[in-house]
């Protein structure tokens, strides 16, 4: 994993680390404490599915800081840079626009569910879609910010992840 310049994104990889743990822990010890005490820990399974959540949301925004997204570069590798890079504008471009939509349904979600309240914990089930909200605009600020450089003569941000076997064949 490629260690991040900003502070921001270490402290999200740890965030994310840290909930792995709790999710884990509190599946785990739900899962003993039923099978062996015939009990368990009624609230576990709300609260590992909003720590599921917000992991899944925060962990699509270190991978695409990091270039680690799933991308099909088959043709866009044979391209001349120019018509790559254009390309990888245009690919942007069609990301910001799904962020704007992902942003707009979360926020609405939000706003519908905040009353709502999980039976067991009673945390609001807003908080649920909070995670898309908080990782459409962390999504567009590394957009932006990949735009931004590349209009600036750095495209490396825009270029897909090249194997190394396709370096030595260049």
């Amino acid at each position: 994993m490629e260690k991040s310049k900003f502070f921001i994104f270490r402290w999200m990889e740890h965030l994310l680390v840290l909930g792995m743990a709790v999710m884990c822990l509190l599946v785990f010890w739900n899962v003993v404490l039923r099978y062996g005490m015939r009990s368990g820990i009624p609230i576990s399974v709300e609260i590992s599915r909003l720590i599921f959540v917000w992991i899944i949301m925060l962990g699509s925004v270190v991978a695409l800081r990091q270039g680690a997204h799933i991308s099909v570069d088959a043709v866009i590798n044979r391209l001349p840079p120019r018509v790559r890079v254009a390309f990888l504008w245009v690919a942007h471009l069609c990301m910001l626009g799904v962020c704007w939509m992902v942003f707009q349904g979360s926020l609405r979600q939000t706003q519908l569910n905040w009353g709502n309240h999980m039976p067991l914990s009673g945390i609001s089930v807003g908080w649920m879609y909070a995670a898309g909200v908080a990782a459409a605009v962390l999504w567009v600020l590394i957009l932006c910010f990949n735009l931004y450089r590349s209009a600036r003569g750095d495209h490396s941000q825009l270029q897909p992840n090249v194997l190394p076997t396709e370096e030595a064949a260049k």
